[in-house]
């Protein structure tokens, strides 16, 4: 049987509208977090294969320059160096170094990652664990502060590379909380004192209690022995024997 040539005309229209819609939906996802990993020229390629499309302008340029496979990656690789995780572990520890200012045109490390590096190499070379090497990077940080101190205070320069060379004023917050912080500490001194107070008063009540159970014991005990001993004296005398008696005539 013959076919029907409109019926085939509008099979390939159909056809052709759907390949333009996966065209323009492939463009849009290129662009898009989607369909970042995809190829767009092997889509396009696939897609003008069809015949139903026409070349569009760019894809002689995309054809001559391809997109590298960096270019399809959906975010750069992230850069981690092996001091990183202990300076989060320091500013975990002190929140507040947060806010120490930087120097951006000194050429030198901040003083956080030279802490971080001395304690890694610290690790590395002694062979201790994190704890251990941050307790010795401690020590040596607050001997250069101390040595730093002191010749800031007679007027001389300086060197600080694990202890910050500027010193953040207190706000009112941190005042407060160091007044609430001491007002807490007294008031639990104050209860850890009563406590005691009152354990050794009840102490000494039971001591106390003791005593006088002791000491009215001892009286009963007493009080029974001089009753035993006045009945003893109150008690009639034993009339004596005759044999006795007798014995006693004859001599």
């Amino acid at each position: 049987s013959a076919r029907n040539p409109f019926r085939t005309s509008s099979v390939m229209a159909r056809r052709g509208g759907r390949e333009v819609a996966k065209l323009a939906i492939s463009q849009f996802r290129s662009q898009t977090r989607i369909g970042r990993r995809k190829a767009l020229l092997g889509e396009t390629e696939k897609i003008l294969r069809s015949g139903h499309v026409e070349v569009p302008k760019w894809f002689e340029a995309l054809k001559a320059v391809p997109p590298t496979a960096q270019m399809s990656a959906m975010r750069p690789e992230r850069i981690v160096y092996p001091e990183d995780k202990l300076i989060r572990a320091y500013y975990n520890r002190n929140p507040r170094e947060r806010f120490q200012p930087i120097d951006l045109a000194s050429h030198e490390p901040h003083y956080v990652r030279n802490f971080a590096r001395r304690q890694l190499k610290v690790m590395n070379r002694n062979r201790v664990p994190e704890d251990v090497a941050l307790k010795i990077v401690e020590e040596m940080a607050a001997e250069e502060d101390r040595v730093a101190s002191e010749l800031e205070a007679q007027g001389l320069p300086s060197t600080r590379h694990l202890t910050p060379k500027h010193t953040l004023q207190r706000n009112i917050l941190e005042t407060i909380q160091q007044e609430e912080e001491i007002a807490w500490q007294l008031a639990k001194k104050y209860k850890m004192t009563r406590l005691a107070e009152k354990r050794e008063a009840e102490m000494a009540a039971k001591m106390e209690r003791k005593r006088e159970l002791e000491e009215k014991q001892a009286l009963e005990a007493a009080g029974a022995a001089e009753e035993e001993q006045v009945k003893r004296e109150d008690a009639p005398a034993e009339p004596e024997r005759k044999g006795k008696s007798n014995k006693t005539l004859k001599k």
